[in-house]
């Protein structure tokens, strides 16, 4: 049996074939079937189906210590990104929103007694 390895440099080239390749097939069907494009749903799925594809068959061309490696590197990109995002979440939370000139000021509850 030949053993076939995929290089990383592959993985886009084979995605993007695949792509074209699924899309030309469904464009077939809906034709022949005369049938409009599909509905939200679907492509969402078909969406989903092909980001796990593209996800398994890069980690399968790492291979596991390059994408143990790469998964520890992700993982600390993640948390810097939560990190900031909570600091820039508690200063929009801290600080009153600035007034704008056109709105009025306050009123006072009982306008006799000023």
């Amino acid at each position: 049996m030949n053993d076939v390895e995929i290089d990383a440099w592959q993985v886009p080239i084979l995605v993007t074939a695949a792509i074209v390749l699924v899309e030309a097939a469904f464009n077939l069907v809906l034709r022949s079937r005369g049938l409009g494009p599909p509905s939200q749903r679907v492509r969402t799925a078909g969406f989903g189906v092909l980001v796990l594809l593209t996800v398994t068959v890069f980690v399968a061309a790492l291979g596991p210590t390059r994408a143990d490696q790469l998964s520890s590197v992700a993982a600390a990109v993640a948390a810097v990104v939560a990190l900031w995002l909570t600091y820039r979440s508690y200063n929009a939370t801290a600080k009153p929103p600035p007034r704008s000139e056109e709105e009025p000021a306050a009123k006072p509850d009982n306008p006799g007694e000023s």
